[in-house]
């Protein structure tokens, strides 16, 4: 049986429409909703979990929260207590964090991006995994440009195959070794 992939988190996730190539021979979910913050799946994804019961997730959320002038603490909480809801409901499952990207619209809070990187790569369980995005989206101390639409947040079709390309083989690896 193939195992079940659950995306979830913000819009940069509901645009993802290629992550079935990232993780092939996977049963792909995506429940990711456009505009959410961490406390809104903090708050619902144990009603996720009711419906779903998925065997990996793969989660991105935090830059609504910056915009929002969330609390670092506040964003890495809400992302570990999302952490503890999968553990409790869905005790197997694995978490693949993704990193907020450094994208332009955030100029001014990358530090505070790696801050919270930190925190979350700390705080996840030693079977999660966390995907540091920026590898992909930022180079020589800026973001690559063509991987940005106008707004400077969200993602060009190349930045979703590059994504990609870039997590296949780490999730191949992760999954292949949590089986």
């Amino acid at each position: 049986m193939k195992p079940t992939v659950l995306v979830m988190g913000s819009s940069i996730f509901e645009q993802w429409m290629c992550v079935q190539n990232a993780v092939p021979g996977c049963h792909v979910v995506n429940r990711a909703i456009g505009g959410t913050v961490t406390a809104f799946w903090a708050e619902h994804l144990a009603a996720v979990l009711a419906e779903e019961s998925p065997d990996f997730v793969l989660f991105y959320c935090g830059s609504n929260d910056l915009n929002a002038e969330v609390s670092d603490a506040a964003i890495v909480a809400n992302v570990l207590a999302c952490r503890a809801t999968l553990k409790a409901l869905v005790p197997h499952a694995k978490l693949a964090y993704f990193g907020i990207i450094k994208a332009p619209q955030k100029l001014g809070k990358w530090e505070q991006i790696e801050a919270i990187h930190a925190q979350l790569a700390q705080g996840l369980l030693p079977s999660d995994l966390y995907v540091e995005s920026n590898a992909v989206f930022f180079s020589d101390n800026a973001p690559v440009e063509h991987f940005f639409i106008e707004d400077g947040l969200h993602l060009t079709d190349d930045a979703y195959a590059a994504l990609t390309d870039y997590a296949q083989p780490l999730l191949a690896e992760w999954i292949r070794d949590s089986r």
